[in-house]
């Protein structure tokens, strides 16, 4: 193109900074021209001039992390407008992954993202997202190793094998740096807490045959709690809070007796101890409408939404010229992180957690010291009492090592031998309460042999724990788990031959590669006899595989203005799963019609090999919040019918909403691995431009097409509760047959349970290859500069991802929902956008980020099969997010900038539908980081020695 188009322009300037090892020269001439020797792009393994190819590849380099205010790589990647998808992270305290950062392109699952260090593998994190899936923790990538990260969307199968069907995220790391770089930076947010500091120092030296970079980076980030921020710290902030009943805005029962003998309701606890409640300095005596006193509190802000961290990481890459043909490389990653987070005010225990044989009505027993009534207790323990550690700790290790040689052979074939390993290694502990101990402590031993009949201890129960009552019945619920990749990779690449048009080029590879994880819980966590008295379960599972890769790819220039891109390739799985082989293949084509437009198009088959997890799963437990529409239905019928008559029924429903339950709903899933699995499977499809407009402004456009079949999930819990509600009332739109399987999976408590009869006790799965899932959207980019001369340089970076359609059929046999990006199981965003304007001029540099969260869905479903809740259901507006930053160079070797990220303090999207939960907003849809820190400050020193 003429002058390169302003993409290829901004990338190639960048890669001046980090990539001269890759072969990249510049020679400026008048005309401002930018000229590079050929480099290897992501997306492709065959080395070209332009960095614009036949499918669209977007470019994040450090300057760009910077300008947008980003203090580490995580929410960078997780800011992309191709990253449409939920996830977990650090805001979710109750997940699997508290301390793990992922991304979700496409919404098609963050562990169909393939993540490379330098186009290599790196070992996942060693536990399972949400309990199902192996994924990459961003979090273990520091900043200032960093020279630029390439994005490719859409499947890489034919070039990378499994795992890249949604997109394809290469990390590159800084090379041949020779001066020394120090930064040190600090921020705060307005509203106090979460305060962070970070000092990294990056450098090297090099020889006329050999060269050394290596990069430091320390960082400590505090926790930021709810009860820091005044719209987290009590019940009452709850965007709801006009509509709730007062029964759903009480202080948390904190030491709690129930009863039902005479009716469902809390005994006072003045009937055990006179003033019980005074002997804790965090309790007060509380009340809940309808149902009596308890010791309570208001746990609200008790909580921690961004983890206590520490993190250091060491990076080091040298190359050593051999010869002018010959080199030698290595690259060895470090990182460890201890953290820490905060789950409530402190560890709990629930009689109906204890290993107790035939429980009364599910959930009681008989109290022996007043006439065998049947009694639940309830109690959670504070700060003081536990010995003041009521935080989660978690300490995190990664490890990455790579060597080889590179060169040239046959004077223009490049090669590459290359070996890389890395391992990843997690600890977690807590203190909790032994379920089994705690039973035997409070309630003595068992009386009766048939009946759970107590004599409960109700000095002990109705006091402080002191240290005998610590020794007794608090243990250390300590776990752990690793997981490993390594890779042998011989790979060719070069022209082979000139045809009329240019010449022939092509790569072949052959690659090894060997995978294993562990999980291992607490004993005592999955022991049924024994047990946390919260009720913690866990996922534990171990297992390896080896993998077998041969690709091959050819650049084929058919005109001058016409070339193609064709690769195929084939992996072969060995474990003890139905994969074995699959092949893929792929077909790029650009047209040059002008030296400024590039017409592009790409198709490629997919495939994904199940998750190393999914296979090898133990028996393993999760619980999840859900909506029990039979339940409802339920309720509905009763409450409108006006009948009082059913114990389960009138203890669970609200009189004053037919159809609303009195509390959420949260169930026991019961999950095993599946070796029966196969492979997922599929394809990747791009049309679009990338056009240099007029001087100055380029514009690029792809529409994009992803299917993928045979898709690996758990159950769709919603889906699985409407159909149900729908099986149990001769109203469902699936088979008889799949009817009959959705209900044998459920468990619910028997009506006569006059507490929880009908609910859900638990349900049955596994992972299951469900029919398809296909997603067509568009993505474009627009990027302007502007020199204005004695004004500065101006530059507006553009991006926008607008997904069109998805359609789903979650089971053969199943109808096809060809509406499902507007249904309301689908929490992924719509749109996205992100705007970027800087302008520079002489010593100054001020940058202005926009991001756009397109609009989602609130917390009430509006096909309800309750009518009074379902008008409450309705889509969110789009959330806005403004960062800005000042850059002053004080001379050409020193600097600062002054940022103010989240500018004008706003707040994720809620409403009204959202009335129960805090922090009363999707956190798996916004950034909880940003959500809940709200605006904050940094300033950061760079110096250049």
């Amino acid at each position: 193109m003429k002058g390169r188009n302003i993409i290829a322009i901004s990338v190639k300037v960048a890669l001046l900074a980090s990539a001269a090892s890759c072969g990249v020269t510049v020679a400026a001439d008048k005309g401002d021209t930018i000229k590079l020797d050929r480099i290897e792009v992501t997306g492709s393994r065959i080395k070209r001039t332009e960095i614009e190819g036949p499918a669209p590849i977007q470019v994040l380099t450090a300057e760009d992390i910077q300008d947008k205010g980003f203090p580490n790589i995580y929410e960078a990647i997780q800011s992309l407008t191709a990253a449409t998808g939920t996830i977990q992270g650090q805001g979710i305290t109750n997940s699997f992954t508290p301390n793990a950062e992922t991304v979700n392109l496409r919404g098609l699952g963050p562990n169909r993202t393939l993540v490379l260090l330098n186009g290599r593998r790196v070992a996942n994190y060693p536990r399972a997202f949400n309990s199902q899936n192996n994924v990459f923790n961003l979090s273990t990538i520091p900043t200032s190793a960093v020279a630029r990260i390439e994005i490719v969307t859409g499947g890489k199968s034919a070039v990378y094998g499994s795992d890249a069907m949604a997109g394809v995220v290469n990390i590159i790391t800084k090379k041949n740096v020779e001066h020394t770089t120090v930064t040190a930076l600090a921020s705060t947010t307005d509203q106090g807490g979460a305060d962070n500091r970070k000092f990294t120092i990056t450098g090297g030296a090099s020889t006329e045959s050999f060269s050394w970079t290596y990069s430091v980076d320390y960082s400590k980030q505090d926790m930021l709690l709810g009860n820091e921020r005044d719209w987290l710290d009590s019940v009452d902030d709850g965007p709801a809070t006009d509509t709730q009943p007062l029964y759903s805005r009480v202080n948390s029962r904190s030491v709690m007796a129930w009863t039902i003998a005479g009716g469902s309701q809390y005994v006072h606890p003045n009937e055990f101890i006179n003033g019980a409640c005074d002997q804790w300095t965090e309790y007060d005596l509380s009340l809940r409408p309808d149902r009596g006193y308890y010791c309570g509190k208001d746990t609200t802000g008790d909580s921690s939404y961004i983890n206590e961290r520490e993190n250091v990481s060491i990076y080091n890459n040298f190359q050593w010229d051999l010869s002018d043909d010959h080199q030698v490389f290595g690259d060895l990653l470090y990182w460890n992180s201890d953290s820490a987070n905060q789950g409530g005010l402190g560890p709990s225990w629930r009689s109906d957690n204890s290993p107790i044989d035939n429980l009364a009505y599910g959930r009681f027993f008989l109290d022996e010291t007043a006439e065998n009534r049947p009694l639940y207790l309830q109690r959670t323990f504070t700060p003081s009492e536990i010995g003041g550690d009521n935080k989660g700790h978690f300490e995190d290790d990664m490890y990455f090592v790579a060597a080889g040689m590179k060169g040239i052979v046959l004077e223009e074939i490049a090669y590459e031998v290359a070996f890389s390993h890395s391992k990843s290694k997690n600890s977690e502990s807590e203190i909790l309460v032994a379920a089994d101990k705690a039973r035997d402590y409070f309630l003595g031993a068992r009386l009766d042999a048939n009946d759970p009949l107590y004599s409960p201890d109700w000095q002990r129960f109705w006091r402080p724990l002191d240290q005998a009552g610590r020794d007794a019945i608090l243990e250390s619920n300590d776990s752990t788990a690793d997981a490993s990749v390594t890779t042998l990779t011989a790979s060719l690449s070069g022209a082979i031959m000139e045809l009329s048009a240019g010449d022939l080029g092509f790569a072949a590879v052959v690659e090894y590669g060997s995978e294993d994880y562990r999980i291992s819980a607490h004993p005592r966590t999955l022991d049924e006899s024994k047990g946390w008295g919260n009720g913690l379960t866990a996922t534990e599972g171990s297992g390896e595989r080896d993998r077998y890769g041969v690709a091959l790819e050819f650049e084929v220039p058919i005109t001058e203005q016409v070339k193609a891109n064709i690769a195929g390739r084939y992996d072969y799985y060995d474990d003890n799963t139905d994969v074995d082989g699959a092949f893929t293949y792929q077909i790029g084509i650009e047209y040059r019609p002008t030296d400024d437009l590039l017409v592009r198009g790409s198709y490629g088959t997919s495939f994904r090999a199940p998750d190393i997890h999914q296979v090898n799963a133990g028996p393993s437990g999760s619980y999840s919040g859900i909506t029990d529409d039979h339940l409802e239905l339920l309720c509905q019928d009763y409450i409108s019918a006006g009948r009082t008559n059913d114990g389960a029924l009138t203890e669970q429903c609200d009189p004053d909403s037919a159809g609303r339950l009195r509390a959420s709903q949260t169930i026991f899933i019961e999950r095993t691995g599946n070796t029966k699995l196969k492979e997922e499977t599929g394809f990747s499809a791009t049309v679009g431009f990338a056009w240099e407009v007029a001087e100055g402004l380029d514009w690029t456009f792809d529409a994009y097409r992803i299917r993928i079949e045979d898709q690996v999930e758990s159950w769709n819990l919603t889906d699985f509760f409407k159909n149900e509600a729908a099986c149990r009332r001769g109203t469902a739109n699936v088979t008889a047959e799949r009817c009959d399987e959705i209900i044998s999976r459920v468990d619910r408590f028997p009506g006569t349970n006059p507490t929880n009869g009908y609910s859900v006790d638990k349900i049955r799965t596994t992972y299951v290859n469900q029919s398809f899932n296909e997603l067509t959207g568009i993505e474009t980019n627009v990027i302007y500069k502007y020199d204005a001369g004695s004004w500065g340089e101006f530059t507006a970076n553009m991006r926008y991802n607008h997904v069109l359609e998805v359609i789903r059929q979650e089971f053969p046999g199943d109808p096809i929902n060809k509406e499902y990006r507007d249904d309301f199981d689908n929490d992924d965003l719509r749109s996205k956008v992100d705007n970027t304007f800087t302008w520079h001029k002489n010593a100054w540099r001020v940058s202005l980020q926009q991001i756009r969260y397109g609009s989602t869905w609130n917390a009430e479903d509006p096909n309800g099969q309750v009518e009074n809740r379902a008008v409450l259901g309705g889509r969110l507006k789009p959330w806005l997010i403004y960062n800005a930053g000042v850059t002053y160079d004080i001379n050409d070797a020193h600097s600062l900038r002054f940022g103010v990220n989240n500018l004008r303090d706003t707040r994720a999207r809620n409403d009204g539908s959202w009335d129960s939960g805090r922090p009363w907003f999707n956190r798996e849809v916004y950034p909880t980081t940003i959500a809940v820190m709200g605006r904050s400050f940094s300033l950061q020193y760079t110096g250049r020695f």
